[in-house]
């Protein structure tokens, strides 16, 4: 066919009629699209010269002739060496014959971590040299051939996962430190998990993928904005901080399902804790509500959930706004720790405790309990008096600190005066155990309520072994955010 005549089929099939032509165009496109989404197990080796790659030999592999390409971990005495590539390691046999001098003179000379192609024969390691503690442990290749690819000369530190290195050593040599197995693991888990949200955005749920401009015009936002200078004096772009506006126009555009793995640029400088530049999974839906929106993510976590790693249970659980400023006096709490916050006003509407008789006295009065667990292991006498004055000087709030082990009382100020039906209820309420340690404070409902959810940021728990002060200043500091 002429291109003349394949460009006038082509500008007649566009010409149809939308009306004709929909159901059969996204109909194709969909089973194309399922059927790309069919799992294969990946090809390593394709349109490479190696055939095979260092850990996927087996015993199923014996008598094959082999190519592999990878890096010299280690060699043994002139006579072994093992290789290594982002799959795995697998033993090589350096022939010790005077017909295989030049492949000898090869692997024996070339430094560790130089990079080697070797082709020969799987054989099966003599009886009793079996390593079951390497996947290709059964096996080792009898080499015919080898090349040097590139010799490496002295590194600043060995390829080894248990060699310790400074951060600020891995990140001179980042490209060194990429050659070890936590680095590559990250990565290819994080490929992996990109592709499987790819999957179910765009195959099961027919979301579009749309790449949106990185150069853009200021969007006034929480965080100040990078600049890029143009060709024009005085004018510059901006990098996006996220792609808000343009997935609202997408939305506006009809495309109503739309998402982007995005890079997002947000200069922060006076913020140690933020990077200049991440990335996001940024989604937008046109025709949903909050459980549509929920249920999405948790299916898209669900499904690009890695294999080795516990299974995400959906639904997750949620809290309503009001339940989390009740329970934990803030609207982002930290579920993890616990410390909920109880009101125990009823405990105490008999005491014999004067402040906490005048505050409930009043209407909006209310007594207010933490429970740090185990907090008499961990918890001094200076550490709850600095607990103390911080409620005072920033809260203008009594706290109570309240032993509930008999033993441990420290001479709490109010541990006379609660009465054996008080502490009983106390402890049912606070559902508390031996060592544990209660805050009380009453006051005013919102002033309390602000105090518990400052102090709750404690995260005082259980800790298998005796932390120090530095560790303490870092948990008590939490307050202060």
């Amino acid at each position: 066919m002429s291109f003349p005549s394949w460009l006038s089929q082509l500008y007649r099939g566009l010409s149809r009629p939308i009306r004709r032509t929909t159901q059969p165009i996204w109909g194709s496109l969909y089973r194309s699209l399922v059927q790309s989404s069919q799992r294969r197990n990946p090809e390593f080796s394709s349109f490479a010269v190696r055939t095979n790659t260092c850990g996927e030999l087996r015993s199923s592999h014996l008598g094959q002739e082999v190519t592999l390409c990878g890096w010299i971990q280690y060699r043994r005495q002139n006579t072994f060496l093992v290789l290594r590539d982002f799959h795995g390691l697998v033993q090589v046999v350096i022939p010790q014959d005077e017909s295989a001098a030049s492949v000898r003179k090869i692997l024996c000379e070339a430094p560790v971590e130089s990079v080697v192609q070797v082709s020969g024969t799987v054989i099966s390691r003599p009886a009793g040299q079996e390593n079951p503690k390497m996947p290709t442990g059964e096996i080792e290749i009898k080499v015919k051939t080898a090349e040097l690819l590139n010799a490496c000369k002295k590194l600043p530190f060995e390829i080894k996962d248990f060699m310790k290195k400074t951060e600020a050593l891995r990140l001179q040599y980042r490209y060194l430190d990429l050659r070890s197995f936590q680095m590559q693991y990250n990565l290819r888990l994080r490929s992996q998990m990109v592709m499987k949200m790819r999957e179910y955005l765009c195959n099961l749920h027919g979301f579009v993928d749309i790449e949106t401009p990185t150069l853009f015009k200021r969007t006034p936002g929480g965080a100040k904005e990078f600049l890029v200078p143009s060709r024009e004096p005085g004018k510059f772009y901006s990098l996006p901080q996220s792609p808000q506006q343009f997935k609202q126009l997408l939305m506006v555009g009809g495309l109503d399902r739309y998402f982007q793995v995005a890079r997002c640029y947000r200069d922060e400088g006076s913020r140690p804790d933020r990077q200049p530049e991440f990335t996001q999974i940024d989604i937008e839906m046109s025709f949903v509500d909050q459980t549509g929106i929920q249920s999405l993510i948790e299916g898209l976590l669900q499904y690009s959930w890695p294999n080795d790693k516990d299974p995400v249970v959906v639904p997750f659980p949620t809290v309503t706004f009001t339940e989390a400023l009740a329970t934990y006096g803030t609207d982002k709490p930290d579920t993890r720790f616990g410390m909920k916050i109880i009101d125990i006003s009823d405990v105490f509407r008999n005491t014999e405790i004067g402040f906490l008789q005048d505050v409930l006295s009043k209407p909006h009065g209310t007594v207010k309990a933490i429970c740090i667990p185990e907090g008499a292991k961990y918890l001094k006498r200076k550490d709850i008096e600095s607990i103390r004055k911080f409620a005072a000087d920033h809260f203008n709030q009594e706290i109570l600190p309240v032993f509930l082990n008999a033993n441990r009382n420290w001479n709490s100020p109010v541990a006379s005066f609660i009465m054996e039906s008080q502490r009983l209820e106390l402890i049912r309420l606070m559902d508390t155990q031996e060592e544990d340690v209660v805050l009380l404070t009453a006051g005013e409902h919102n002033k309390a309520k602000k105090f518990q959810s400052s102090s709750s940021k404690l995260n005082v728990i259980p800790l298998p072994f005796p932390y120090n002060s530095k560790m303490k200043k870092a948990i008590y500091f939490q307050i202060l955010l």
